[in-house]
Protein backbone atom coordinates (compact mmCIF):
# COMPACT_ATOMS: atom_id res chain seq x y z
CA UNK A 1 0.00 0.00 0.00
CA UNK A 2 2.76 2.38 0.94
CA UNK A 3 4.77 1.64 -2.18
CA UNK A 4 1.72 2.08 -4.35
CA UNK A 5 0.85 5.47 -2.90
CA UNK A 6 4.46 6.51 -3.26
CA UNK A 7 4.26 5.47 -6.88
CA UNK A 8 1.18 7.67 -7.31
CA UNK A 9 2.92 10.52 -5.61
CA UNK A 10 5.89 9.92 -7.76
CA UNK A 11 3.64 10.03 -10.83
CA UNK A 12 2.10 13.25 -9.60
CA UNK A 13 5.48 14.84 -9.12
CA UNK A 14 6.52 13.74 -12.55
CA UNK A 15 3.42 14.95 -14.46
CA UNK A 16 2.37 18.08 -12.59
CA UNK A 17 5.15 20.32 -14.01
CA UNK A 18 4.18 19.26 -17.52
CA UNK A 19 0.58 20.32 -17.02
CA UNK A 20 1.68 23.60 -15.49
CA UNK A 21 3.98 24.32 -18.41
CA UNK A 22 1.19 23.59 -20.91
CA UNK A 23 -1.19 25.85 -19.00
CA UNK A 24 1.35 28.66 -18.87
CA UNK A 25 1.96 28.37 -22.61
CA UNK A 26 -1.73 28.70 -23.33
CA UNK A 27 -2.00 31.77 -21.12
CA UNK A 28 1.00 33.37 -22.78
CA UNK A 29 -0.51 32.75 -26.24
CA UNK A 30 -3.82 34.29 -25.20
CA UNK A 31 -2.16 37.38 -23.73
CA UNK A 32 0.16 37.76 -26.67
CA UNK A 33 -2.74 37.40 -29.08
CA UNK A 34 -4.56 40.13 -27.22
CA UNK A 35 -1.57 42.38 -27.65
CA UNK A 36 -1.31 41.70 -31.42
CA UNK A 37 -4.49 43.49 -32.45
CA UNK A 38 -5.11 46.55 -34.59
CA UNK A 39 -5.36 48.52 -31.30
CA UNK A 40 -1.67 47.80 -30.70
CA UNK A 41 0.09 49.42 -33.62
CA UNK A 42 3.49 48.35 -32.29
CA UNK A 43 2.78 44.71 -32.77
CA UNK A 44 2.27 42.79 -36.02
CA UNK A 45 -1.41 42.30 -36.83
CA UNK A 46 -2.32 38.64 -37.21
CA UNK A 47 -5.68 38.60 -38.86
CA UNK A 48 -7.72 35.77 -37.36
CA UNK A 49 -9.35 33.26 -39.65
CA UNK A 50 -13.09 33.43 -39.05
CA UNK A 51 -14.67 30.13 -38.15
CA UNK A 52 -18.20 31.41 -37.67
CA UNK A 53 -20.42 33.97 -39.27
CA UNK A 54 -19.66 37.44 -37.97
CA UNK A 55 -21.68 40.61 -37.84
CA UNK A 56 -19.74 43.57 -39.23
CA UNK A 57 -19.74 46.88 -37.41
CA UNK A 58 -20.79 48.71 -40.61
CA UNK A 59 -23.30 47.86 -43.33
CA UNK A 60 -22.11 46.13 -46.52
CA UNK A 61 -23.97 46.57 -49.77
CA UNK A 62 -24.92 43.23 -51.26
CA UNK A 63 -26.13 44.70 -54.57
CA UNK A 64 -24.43 43.26 -57.70
CA UNK A 65 -21.50 45.09 -59.25
CA UNK A 66 -22.54 47.48 -62.03
CA UNK A 67 -22.31 46.01 -65.52
CA UNK A 68 -22.07 47.84 -68.83
CA UNK A 69 -25.34 47.77 -70.73
CA UNK A 70 -25.02 46.58 -74.35
CA UNK A 71 -25.10 49.45 -76.82
CA UNK A 72 -28.09 49.72 -79.12
CA UNK A 73 -27.56 49.83 -82.87
CA UNK A 74 -28.28 53.55 -82.79
CA UNK A 75 -25.73 54.15 -80.04
CA UNK A 76 -23.12 52.09 -81.86
CA UNK A 77 -23.61 54.08 -85.05
CA UNK A 78 -23.46 57.37 -83.16
CA UNK A 79 -20.09 56.45 -81.71
CA UNK A 80 -18.76 55.30 -85.06
CA UNK A 81 -19.85 58.52 -86.76
CA UNK A 82 -18.29 60.59 -83.97
CA UNK A 83 -14.97 58.83 -84.59
CA UNK A 84 -14.87 59.48 -88.34
CA UNK A 85 -13.04 62.24 -90.18
CA UNK A 86 -14.94 64.39 -92.67
CA UNK A 87 -13.59 62.56 -95.70
CA UNK A 88 -14.39 59.18 -94.17
CA UNK A 89 -17.98 60.37 -93.77
CA UNK A 90 -18.10 61.69 -97.32
CA UNK A 91 -16.73 58.38 -98.60
CA UNK A 92 -19.64 56.61 -96.90
CA UNK A 93 -22.02 58.77 -98.95
CA UNK A 94 -20.68 57.54 -102.29
CA UNK A 95 -21.28 54.37 -104.33
CA UNK A 96 -18.79 53.94 -107.17
CA UNK A 97 -18.54 52.13 -110.44
CA UNK A 98 -15.28 50.45 -111.43
CA UNK A 99 -13.81 48.67 -114.42
CA UNK A 100 -12.73 45.08 -114.71
CA UNK A 101 -13.29 41.72 -113.09
CA UNK A 102 -10.65 41.80 -110.33
CA UNK A 103 -9.56 43.98 -107.44
CA UNK A 104 -7.09 46.36 -109.04
CA UNK A 105 -5.12 49.34 -107.72
CA UNK A 106 -7.80 51.95 -108.45
CA UNK A 107 -10.48 49.88 -106.76
CA UNK A 108 -8.24 49.30 -103.74
CA UNK A 109 -7.63 53.05 -103.50
CA UNK A 110 -11.35 53.80 -103.50
CA UNK A 111 -12.15 51.12 -100.92
CA UNK A 112 -9.25 51.46 -98.50
CA UNK A 113 -8.30 55.11 -98.73
CA UNK A 114 -11.47 56.91 -99.85
CA UNK A 115 -13.57 54.43 -97.84
CA UNK A 116 -16.47 54.52 -100.28
CA UNK A 117 -19.78 53.17 -99.06
CA UNK A 118 -20.18 50.63 -101.81
CA UNK A 119 -19.85 49.63 -105.43
CA UNK A 120 -22.23 49.20 -108.35
CA UNK A 121 -21.82 45.93 -110.25
CA UNK A 122 -22.39 46.56 -113.96
CA UNK A 123 -22.15 44.15 -116.86
CA UNK A 124 -20.94 46.83 -119.27
CA UNK A 125 -17.99 47.57 -116.95
CA UNK A 126 -16.85 43.95 -117.09
CA UNK A 127 -17.61 43.31 -113.41
CA UNK A 128 -19.73 40.15 -113.69
CA UNK A 129 -18.24 37.58 -116.07
CA UNK A 130 -18.71 34.29 -114.24
CA UNK A 131 -20.01 33.05 -110.91
CA UNK A 132 -16.63 32.15 -109.47
CA UNK A 133 -15.07 35.38 -110.68
CA UNK A 134 -17.79 37.58 -109.16
CA UNK A 135 -17.80 35.76 -105.81
CA UNK A 136 -14.02 36.09 -105.60
CA UNK A 137 -14.18 39.78 -106.58
CA UNK A 138 -16.80 40.61 -103.95
CA UNK A 139 -14.98 38.69 -101.22
CA UNK A 140 -11.77 40.51 -102.11
CA UNK A 141 -13.48 43.91 -101.93
CA UNK A 142 -15.14 43.20 -98.60
CA UNK A 143 -11.85 41.95 -97.15
CA UNK A 144 -10.25 45.32 -97.93
CA UNK A 145 -13.09 47.51 -96.67
CA UNK A 146 -12.68 49.26 -93.28
CA UNK A 147 -16.49 49.41 -93.14
CA UNK A 148 -18.31 46.60 -95.02
CA UNK A 149 -19.58 47.63 -98.44
CA UNK A 150 -22.92 47.94 -100.13
CA UNK A 151 -22.58 45.61 -103.14
CA UNK A 152 -25.33 46.92 -105.40
CA UNK A 153 -26.76 46.24 -108.83
CA UNK A 154 -29.81 46.59 -111.06
CA UNK A 155 -31.08 43.01 -110.98
CA UNK A 156 -34.44 43.64 -112.58
CA UNK A 157 -35.66 41.39 -115.37
CA UNK A 158 -36.38 41.63 -119.04
CA UNK A 159 -34.23 44.37 -120.59
CA UNK A 160 -32.19 45.31 -117.50
CA UNK A 161 -30.20 42.58 -115.78
CA UNK A 162 -26.59 43.33 -114.89
CA UNK A 163 -25.95 39.69 -113.90
CA UNK A 164 -27.29 38.20 -117.11
CA UNK A 165 -24.04 36.34 -117.91
CA UNK A 166 -24.24 34.52 -114.58
CA UNK A 167 -27.93 34.07 -113.78
CA UNK A 168 -29.36 34.05 -117.33
CA UNK A 169 -32.68 35.78 -118.08
CA UNK A 170 -35.30 36.84 -115.55
CA UNK A 171 -39.00 37.60 -115.89
CA UNK A 172 -39.70 41.25 -116.66
CA UNK A 173 -41.70 43.53 -114.38
CA UNK A 174 -44.24 43.87 -117.17
CA UNK A 175 -44.86 40.11 -117.20
CA UNK A 176 -45.02 39.97 -113.39
CA UNK A 177 -47.56 42.79 -113.32
CA UNK A 178 -49.64 41.16 -116.05
CA UNK A 179 -50.14 38.15 -113.80
CA UNK A 180 -52.12 40.34 -111.39
CA UNK A 181 -50.89 38.07 -108.59
CA UNK A 182 -48.77 39.55 -105.77
CA UNK A 183 -47.48 36.04 -104.97
CA UNK A 184 -45.76 36.01 -108.35
CA UNK A 185 -44.09 39.31 -107.47
CA UNK A 186 -43.09 38.04 -104.02
CA UNK A 187 -41.53 34.92 -105.50
CA UNK A 188 -39.66 37.00 -108.06
CA UNK A 189 -38.23 39.19 -105.31
CA UNK A 190 -37.34 36.26 -103.09
CA UNK A 191 -35.71 34.41 -105.99
CA UNK A 192 -33.70 37.52 -106.84
CA UNK A 193 -32.52 37.76 -103.23
CA UNK A 194 -31.37 34.13 -103.26
CA UNK A 195 -29.34 34.73 -106.42
CA UNK A 196 -27.85 37.93 -105.07
CA UNK A 197 -26.90 36.69 -101.61
CA UNK A 198 -25.40 33.57 -103.15
CA UNK A 199 -23.00 35.82 -105.06
CA UNK A 200 -22.32 38.22 -102.20
CA UNK A 201 -24.51 41.15 -103.26
CA UNK A 202 -26.70 42.87 -100.68
CA UNK A 203 -28.60 45.68 -102.49
CA UNK A 204 -30.96 45.48 -105.47
CA UNK A 205 -32.23 48.73 -106.96
CA UNK A 206 -35.73 47.31 -107.21
CA UNK A 207 -38.71 47.37 -107.28
CA UNK A 208 -39.58 49.90 -109.95
CA UNK A 209 -42.87 51.48 -108.88
CA UNK A 210 -43.33 53.90 -111.76
CA UNK A 211 -46.95 54.02 -112.89
CA UNK A 212 -46.79 53.77 -116.69
CA UNK A 213 -49.03 56.56 -117.98
CA UNK A 214 -47.05 56.93 -121.22
CA UNK A 215 -47.04 53.53 -122.97
CA UNK A 216 -44.32 54.79 -125.35
CA UNK A 217 -41.99 55.75 -122.51
CA UNK A 218 -38.47 55.17 -123.92
CA UNK A 219 -36.78 54.74 -120.54
CA UNK A 220 -39.05 52.02 -119.18
CA UNK A 221 -39.44 49.24 -121.77
CA UNK A 222 -40.97 46.23 -119.99
CA UNK A 223 -39.76 47.74 -116.70
CA UNK A 224 -43.02 48.60 -114.93
CA UNK A 225 -45.72 46.50 -113.29
CA UNK A 226 -48.46 48.44 -115.07
CA UNK A 227 -50.51 51.62 -115.39
CA UNK A 228 -52.78 51.24 -112.36
CA UNK A 229 -51.45 52.78 -109.11
CA UNK A 230 -53.05 50.13 -106.92
CA UNK A 231 -51.66 47.26 -108.99
CA UNK A 232 -48.20 48.80 -109.00
CA UNK A 233 -48.38 49.31 -105.23
CA UNK A 234 -49.45 45.73 -104.53
CA UNK A 235 -46.85 44.25 -106.86
CA UNK A 236 -44.11 46.54 -105.62
CA UNK A 237 -44.88 45.76 -101.99
CA UNK A 238 -44.83 42.02 -102.63
CA UNK A 239 -41.57 42.15 -104.59
CA UNK A 240 -39.95 44.29 -101.89
CA UNK A 241 -41.07 41.89 -99.18
CA UNK A 242 -39.54 39.01 -101.15
CA UNK A 243 -36.22 40.85 -101.30
CA UNK A 244 -36.37 41.79 -97.61
CA UNK A 245 -37.25 38.27 -96.48
CA UNK A 246 -34.31 37.03 -98.55
CA UNK A 247 -31.89 39.37 -96.77
CA UNK A 248 -31.42 41.95 -99.53
CA UNK A 249 -32.01 45.70 -99.28
CA UNK A 250 -34.61 46.92 -101.78
CA UNK A 251 -35.05 50.41 -103.19
CA UNK A 252 -38.17 52.04 -104.63
CA UNK A 253 -37.52 53.94 -107.86
CA UNK A 254 -37.83 56.32 -109.73
CA UNK A 255 -39.16 59.05 -107.40
CA UNK A 256 -41.28 61.12 -107.92
CA UNK A 257 -42.37 59.03 -110.89
CA UNK A 258 -40.96 58.46 -114.36
CA UNK A 259 -44.04 56.84 -115.87
CA UNK A 260 -45.17 59.75 -118.04
CA UNK A 261 -41.73 60.68 -119.43
CA UNK A 262 -41.16 61.03 -123.15
CA UNK A 263 -37.36 61.08 -122.88
CA UNK A 264 -34.87 58.65 -121.34
CA UNK A 265 -33.01 60.54 -118.55
CA UNK A 266 -29.89 58.54 -119.44
CA UNK A 267 -29.76 60.72 -122.54
CA UNK A 268 -31.44 64.02 -121.66
CA UNK A 269 -33.58 65.66 -118.99
CA UNK A 270 -37.30 64.91 -119.43
CA UNK A 271 -39.76 67.72 -118.73
CA UNK A 272 -42.95 66.48 -117.07
CA UNK A 273 -45.40 69.22 -116.19
CA UNK A 274 -47.53 67.32 -113.66
CA UNK A 275 -49.37 68.99 -110.80
CA UNK A 276 -48.96 67.85 -107.23
CA UNK A 277 -52.60 66.77 -107.27
CA UNK A 278 -51.94 64.49 -110.26
CA UNK A 279 -48.79 63.13 -108.66
CA UNK A 280 -50.66 62.40 -105.43
CA UNK A 281 -53.44 60.61 -107.31
CA UNK A 282 -51.13 58.49 -109.48
CA UNK A 283 -47.33 58.59 -109.26
CA UNK A 284 -46.91 58.95 -105.51
CA UNK A 285 -49.44 56.31 -104.48
CA UNK A 286 -46.91 53.43 -104.20
CA UNK A 287 -44.45 55.60 -102.27
CA UNK A 288 -47.00 57.10 -99.90
CA UNK A 289 -48.59 53.72 -99.16
CA UNK A 290 -45.42 51.73 -98.51
CA UNK A 291 -43.62 54.52 -96.64
CA UNK A 292 -46.62 54.79 -94.33
CA UNK A 293 -46.45 51.01 -93.79
CA UNK A 294 -42.80 51.36 -92.73
CA UNK A 295 -41.41 48.77 -95.16
CA UNK A 296 -39.18 50.96 -97.35
CA UNK A 297 -35.44 51.09 -96.57
CA UNK A 298 -34.38 53.26 -99.51
CA UNK A 299 -35.82 55.50 -102.24
CA UNK A 300 -34.05 56.55 -105.46
CA UNK A 301 -34.75 60.03 -106.82
CA UNK A 302 -34.58 60.40 -110.60
CA UNK A 303 -33.78 63.22 -113.00
CA UNK A 304 -36.90 65.04 -114.21
CA UNK A 305 -37.70 68.71 -114.64
CA UNK A 306 -41.16 69.38 -113.28
CA UNK A 307 -41.84 73.14 -113.21
CA UNK A 308 -44.72 72.62 -110.80
CA UNK A 309 -42.30 71.21 -108.24
CA UNK A 310 -39.21 73.28 -109.05
CA UNK A 311 -38.88 75.75 -111.91
CA UNK A 312 -35.09 75.48 -112.18
CA UNK A 313 -33.62 72.33 -110.66
CA UNK A 314 -34.12 68.69 -111.70
CA UNK A 315 -35.98 66.62 -109.12
CA UNK A 316 -32.79 64.83 -108.03
CA UNK A 317 -31.13 68.16 -107.16
CA UNK A 318 -34.18 69.95 -105.79
CA UNK A 319 -34.69 70.60 -102.05
CA UNK A 320 -38.40 71.04 -102.84
CA UNK A 321 -38.58 67.44 -104.02
CA UNK A 322 -35.98 65.56 -101.95
CA UNK A 323 -36.54 67.24 -98.59
CA UNK A 324 -39.88 69.02 -99.03
CA UNK A 325 -41.85 66.26 -100.75
CA UNK A 326 -40.13 62.97 -99.91
CA UNK A 327 -38.66 63.65 -96.48
CA UNK A 328 -41.28 66.00 -95.02
CA UNK A 329 -44.60 65.50 -96.80
CA UNK A 330 -44.28 61.72 -97.20
CA UNK A 331 -42.39 61.45 -93.90
CA UNK A 332 -39.72 59.12 -95.26
CA UNK A 333 -37.13 58.24 -92.58
CA UNK A 334 -34.86 55.94 -94.59
CA UNK A 335 -31.96 56.44 -96.97
CA UNK A 336 -32.43 58.67 -100.02
CA UNK A 337 -30.18 57.84 -102.96
CA UNK A 338 -29.68 59.73 -106.21
CA UNK A 339 -30.06 58.10 -109.57
CA UNK A 340 -26.72 57.95 -111.38
CA UNK A 341 -25.29 61.44 -111.68
CA UNK A 342 -23.37 60.75 -114.88
CA UNK A 343 -26.67 60.30 -116.75
CA UNK A 344 -27.25 62.83 -119.52
CA UNK A 345 -30.19 64.38 -117.69
CA UNK A 346 -27.63 65.77 -115.22
CA UNK A 347 -24.19 65.62 -116.84
CA UNK A 348 -25.35 67.65 -119.86
CA UNK A 349 -25.60 70.61 -117.50
CA UNK A 350 -23.59 69.94 -114.34
CA UNK A 351 -20.16 68.55 -113.52
CA UNK A 352 -20.06 65.52 -111.26
CA UNK A 353 -18.90 67.55 -108.26
CA UNK A 354 -21.52 70.26 -108.87
CA UNK A 355 -24.26 67.65 -109.11
CA UNK A 356 -23.07 65.90 -105.95
CA UNK A 357 -23.06 69.13 -103.94
CA UNK A 358 -26.52 70.11 -105.19
CA UNK A 359 -27.90 66.63 -104.49
CA UNK A 360 -26.62 66.65 -100.92
CA UNK A 361 -27.87 70.19 -100.40
CA UNK A 362 -31.26 68.95 -101.59
CA UNK A 363 -31.23 66.27 -98.85
CA UNK A 364 -29.78 63.21 -100.59
CA UNK A 365 -27.87 60.75 -98.38
CA UNK A 366 -26.20 58.43 -100.87
CA UNK A 367 -24.78 59.28 -104.29
CA UNK A 368 -24.48 57.15 -107.40
CA UNK A 369 -22.26 58.37 -110.19
CA UNK A 370 -18.48 58.19 -109.92
CA UNK A 371 -17.00 55.93 -112.59
CA UNK A 372 -13.52 55.04 -111.43
CA UNK A 373 -10.94 56.56 -109.10
CA UNK A 374 -10.67 60.03 -110.65
CA UNK A 375 -14.45 60.58 -110.55
CA UNK A 376 -14.69 59.32 -106.97
CA UNK A 377 -11.96 61.58 -105.67
CA UNK A 378 -13.28 64.53 -107.64
CA UNK A 379 -16.71 64.05 -106.11
CA UNK A 380 -15.38 63.69 -102.55
CA UNK A 381 -13.16 66.73 -103.01
CA UNK A 382 -16.10 68.81 -104.25
CA UNK A 383 -18.20 67.76 -101.28
CA UNK A 384 -15.32 68.46 -98.89
CA UNK A 385 -14.94 71.98 -100.23
CA UNK A 386 -18.70 72.58 -99.94
CA UNK A 387 -18.60 71.62 -96.25
CA UNK A 388 -15.53 73.74 -95.61
CA UNK A 389 -17.09 76.85 -97.15
CA UNK A 390 -20.41 76.37 -95.40
CA UNK A 391 -22.55 75.27 -98.37
CA UNK A 392 -23.28 71.99 -96.59
CA UNK A 393 -23.42 71.67 -92.81
CA UNK A 394 -21.49 69.10 -90.79
CA UNK A 395 -24.77 68.24 -89.06
CA UNK A 396 -26.37 67.28 -92.39
CA UNK A 397 -23.40 65.07 -93.29
CA UNK A 398 -23.60 63.37 -89.88
CA UNK A 399 -27.34 62.77 -90.28
CA UNK A 400 -26.86 61.17 -93.70
CA UNK A 401 -23.98 58.95 -92.60
CA UNK A 402 -25.96 57.90 -89.53
CA UNK A 403 -28.88 56.75 -91.72
CA UNK A 404 -26.49 54.89 -94.05
CA UNK A 405 -24.64 53.06 -91.27
CA UNK A 406 -27.86 52.25 -89.41
CA UNK A 407 -29.15 50.58 -92.56
CA UNK A 408 -25.90 48.64 -92.95
CA UNK A 409 -26.14 47.49 -89.35
CA UNK A 410 -29.88 46.70 -89.51
CA UNK A 411 -29.40 44.50 -92.58
CA UNK A 412 -26.27 42.90 -91.08
CA UNK A 413 -23.98 44.25 -93.78
CA UNK A 414 -22.03 45.46 -90.77
CA UNK A 415 -22.16 42.55 -88.30
CA UNK A 416 -22.73 43.57 -84.68
CA UNK A 417 -19.26 42.35 -83.67
CA UNK A 418 -17.71 44.46 -86.43
CA UNK A 419 -19.56 47.53 -85.18
CA UNK A 420 -18.25 46.90 -81.66
CA UNK A 421 -14.75 46.54 -83.09
CA UNK A 422 -15.06 49.88 -84.90
CA UNK A 423 -16.13 51.53 -81.65
CA UNK A 424 -13.25 49.93 -79.73
CA UNK A 425 -10.77 50.98 -82.40
CA UNK A 426 -12.03 54.54 -82.22
CA UNK A 427 -11.56 54.59 -78.44
CA UNK A 428 -8.14 52.91 -78.44
CA UNK A 429 -5.03 54.91 -77.49
CA UNK A 430 -3.41 56.58 -80.47
CA UNK A 431 -6.58 56.66 -82.57
CA UNK A 432 -6.89 60.42 -81.95
CA UNK A 433 -10.66 60.20 -82.02
CA UNK A 434 -10.78 58.93 -85.60
CA UNK A 435 -11.82 55.51 -86.75
CA UNK A 436 -8.71 53.47 -87.50
CA UNK A 437 -7.97 52.86 -91.14
CA UNK A 438 -6.66 49.67 -92.61
CA UNK A 439 -3.04 48.72 -92.16
CA UNK A 440 -2.39 49.37 -95.84
CA UNK A 441 -2.17 53.10 -95.18
CA UNK A 442 -4.43 56.09 -94.91
CA UNK A 443 -5.42 59.21 -96.72
CA UNK A 444 -6.59 62.05 -94.51
CA UNK A 445 -8.62 65.10 -95.48
CA UNK A 446 -5.57 67.03 -96.71
CA UNK A 447 -4.22 63.98 -98.54
CA UNK A 448 -7.44 63.56 -100.50
CA UNK A 449 -7.25 67.14 -101.69
CA UNK A 450 -3.60 66.71 -102.64
CA UNK A 451 -4.28 63.43 -104.44
CA UNK A 452 -7.07 65.00 -106.48
CA UNK A 453 -5.00 68.04 -107.43
CA UNK A 454 -2.09 65.79 -108.41
CA UNK A 455 -4.36 63.65 -110.58
CA UNK A 456 -5.84 66.58 -112.44
CA UNK A 457 -2.45 68.20 -112.95
CA UNK A 458 -1.32 65.06 -114.78
CA UNK A 459 -4.16 65.02 -117.30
Amino acid sequence: MISKRMMNKSNTVIHTPSKIITLLACLLFIFSACSLTPDNPKGAYLKPIPTTTFTPSHSISLSPLPTTQPLSDSALVTRIVQSMSLDQKLGQMVIVEFYGATVNGDLTQMIQHNQVSGVLIENKNGNAQSRGQLVSLIQGMQKQAPIPLFITTDFEGGVVNELRQITSERTSEQAIGASGNPTVAYNAGHSAAADLTGLGLNVNFMPIVDVLTNPNNPGLPMRTFGSDPTLVTNMGRAYLKGLTDGGVIGCLKHFPGLGSANLDPHLALPTMNRSLATLNAIDLVPYRTMIKEGVVPMVMVTHILNPQLDTKLPTSLSPNVVTGLLRKQLNFKGVIISDTLWMGGISNTYSLAQAAVLAVQAGTDLLLGPRGLADAQHMIYGLHQAVMNGQISQAQIDASVTRILEMKLHYKIIPHDKALQLVRNAASPGSQGNMERSAAGSVGDVDVRRTVSQHYSLH
